[in-house]
């Protein structure tokens, strides 16, 4: 086989590699992906303070919250909430990283949870206690010597331990389940943030309302901003909704690539039977020789396939490495392990040069058995 040939087999199997290996990757991130879709959970809702862009988050001072909660229909949860990420905390002579979650007594009612000792209490709140609950993970952590947190200059008593998974997409994403602690929003703004309740600290409101619909919600707030001068613009969104739309918009992506990667694994195909052809077409005086020299057809048929699965072989190897590099840039562009790459796609991307390899050689193969000497070397080159 001439070189030119020889290198553009390997490439288009390297090719093939490549797309399978972007098909198999994205094809087990859509079967994962897929089954994260979740229901909408009825009856709940988180209102927040947006801004004309969907992803523009503004947050609304304490006096606001308190005001929008007491829109609320009557017997209505609700839970302002604010948090302060990877705030330092310390417990004994050591200090931690930890989310510092300001708000409501109520908090517990949206959460099925275990909580050991006790949550602060709404007398607690009132009172402005300097009182907190922390996640099962710190308490772990530190034990028995967990009895005060000191966050600033304020020291909180431990009252309680949770446990559970406390996680929702709202309009941002916000875990509780660990590294948390829990305490009145109103002594987070005081004795935390050092500020007045006309800050702008609260990130969301978390509403349980089973008898609204998320329209019927929107008309309560949009009736009673109505009355108000410079009304800010509140939002409702259904808990599971921005998970949903997330999700949604993640398999759209990973769906386009996979039909780009299977229309480029199908070219790739095509374009290695065509090149393994042709280089059987430019030989076929010789190999029409070698059958006037008394060569088998079984003898061509394995020197083809021999020639042509080196290159399969060649062009597996090639394939996987920028497979990798392909996978790992697609990943680090969107942010997100979106095309997986393990030893089952490197495996299966060696395995299907072979067998791509064998099946084109088939076809090659066969016409080079089938030449007439006499005719192919009659002919004029």
């Amino acid at each position: 086989m001439k070189p030119l040939y020889r290198r553009l087999l390997i490439v288009g199997i390297a090719m093939g590699v490549v797309a399978t290996s972007l098909i198999i990757g994205v094809g087990q991130t859509l079967f994962l992906q897929r089954s994260r879709i979740g229901n909408l959970v009825s009856g709940a809702y988180w209102i927040y303070h947006g801004g004309d862009s969907p992803n523009t988050i503004y947050g609304m001072s304490l006096d606001l919250a308190r005001t929008v909660q007491s829109w609320l229909p009557k017997g209505t949860a609700s839970s302002a909430v604010a948090v302060d990420y990877g705030r330092s905390i310390r417990i004994g002579p050591e200090f931690y990283q930890s989310n510092v979650v300001g708000t409501d007594f109520t908090f517990l009612q949206f959460f099925e949870l275990e909580v050991e000792g006790r949550f602060f209490t709404e007398e607690e709140q009132e009172t402005r206690k300097r009182v907190c609950a922390v996640t099962s993970d710190i308490y772990e952590l530190f034990g028995s010597d967990l009895k005060f947190i000191t966050i600033g200059d304020a020291e909180f008593e431990v009252v309680g331990v949770v446990r559970g998974e406390m996680y929702r997409q709202g309009a941002m994403p916000l875990d509780y389940s660990t590294n948390s602690v829990f305490l009145p929003i109103e002594v987070y703004y005081s004795d935390i943030q050092n500020e007045d309740s006309l800050a702008g600290l609260v990130a969301e409101i978390a509403v349980l309302a089973p008898e609204l619909t998320k329209g019927d919600l929107q008309r309560v707030l949009s009736a009673n901003l109505s009355s108000l001068e410079n009304a800010p613009s509140l939002k409702v969104l259904q808990w599971g909704e921005a998970d949903r739309t997330e999700l949604v918009r993640v398999l759209l992506a990973l769906t386009a690539i996979f039909l780009v990667a299977f229309v480029v694994f199908l070219l790739a195909g095509l374009n290695i039977v065509q090149i393994a052809s042709a280089s059987v077409y430019d030989r076929h005086r010789v190999f029409g020789l070698k059958a006037a020299l008394g060569a088998a057809p079984g003898d061509i048929v394995k020197e083809v396939s021999q020639e042509i699965l080196g290159c399969a072989l060649q062009g597996g190897y090639l394939g996987v490495v920028v497979a990798g590099i392909v996978n790992t840039l697609l990943n680090h562009y969107v942010g997100k392990y979106w095309a997986a790459f393990n030893m089952v796609t490197a495996l299966a991307g060696v395995v299907l040069a072979l067998v791509v390899g064998w099946i084109t050689s088939l076809i090659p193969a066969r016409k080079a058995a089938m030449i007439d000497p006499v005719k192919a070397l009659r002919e004029e080159r």
